[in-house]
């Protein structure tokens, strides 16, 4: 896998633009907290770190499943259902203790579950073993496991048209000439957004690895409610167009910098604050009075 030397630049992702697009002001405090000269660092650190009951179900499904999908790659010997349940259940009490949510913060609730988050958690992990994609996995000769990518370590970054790009894939799976990707969701479908994300993790594997993008195939997994695929087709016309977005939304976020190279911001006035419906959602909305 390709790696590359750290340049300040900013680079382009699904999540950063979505968010570049939703608030500035949001954006601002995301990514140049330091460049504030009003509000401590560590107060925007603070809240910058508050989870969510959603988010947590969802990082606590990841995780088990890497490990789940690690064990697969040695042994295809079958789960032990009880043994799994209780080791879901100790990860969601371990990361809830160790992590601040923003119920809690914003006075929206009096405690967190962490055996419901992770009943929740453990309920969507079986959704995926009961599924025929696992049962696919698990048919895969030993021998060609060796290679899977596992949530690979870093941010997956990559370059698109020569522009840094964060794509980072849950899971790769190189077979024979092709690659399988899968991207584990526990949130709402969003077949426009996630597809974006597929033809990133595609353009990931192309760069990063070498394959050829008619011999890639990327896959959406849905697993809280139900185990449920996405897996559209991937033109090449398509591939052209999202290249032609990636620069023009970089090109977008690139011009709130006054120093580009450096990634250095304008000044903070110069992210607008936007007021939607979306505010009483946002961790940061204590320093926008709202």
């Amino acid at each position: 896998m390709k790696k590359f030397t750290f340049t300040s630049i900013l680079g382009w992702s699904v999540s950063r633009y979505d968010l570049f697009s939703a608030c500035k002001r949001k954006y601002y405090y995301a990514y140049y907290a330091k460049h504030d000269p009003e509000i401590e660092l560590a107060k925007i650190q603070r809240l910058k770190n508050l989870t969510t009951v959603a988010l947590e179900i969802g990082n606590i499904a990841h995780d088990v499943i890497r490990d789940l999908l690690k064990r697969l790659q040695v042994s295809s010997t079958p789960i032990d259902h009880i043994r799994l349940k209780d080791y879901t259940l100790k990860m969601a009490e371990k990361y809830c203790n160790s992590k601040e949510f923003m119920e809690k913060y914003y006075s929206q609730t009096d405690s967190i579950s962490s055996e419901e988050i992770g009943l929740i958690a453990y309920q969507a992990v079986v959704n995926l073993l009961n599924s025929e994609r696992y049962e696919w996995l698990n048919s895969i000769p030993l021998d060609k496991r060796t290679g899977w990518i596992i949530e690979p370590d870093g941010f997956g970054e990559t370059r698109i048209k020569e522009l840094k790009a964060y794509c980072k894939v849950d899971f790769l799976l190189p077979l024979d000439d092709k690659a399988y990707i899968l991207d584990w969701k526990t949130g709402k479908k969003d077949e426009q957004k996630h597809k974006k994300q597929l033809i990133g993790y595609s353009m990931f594997a192309h760069y990063n690895l070498g394959f050829s993008t008619e011999n890639i195939t990327s896959y959406i997994a849905y697993i809280k409610d139900q185990y449920q695929e996405l897996a559209p087709s991937i033109s090449a016309e398509e591939i052209t167009t999202f290249i032609d977005t990636v620069k023009q939304e970089s090109e977008e976020m690139y011009k709130f910098n006054v120093d580009i190279q450096n990634n250095t911001p304008l000044p903070k006035e110069q992210f607008e604050m936007i007021n939607n419906g979306l505010c009483r959602y946002c961790e940061f909305r204590e320093l926008c009075n709202i």
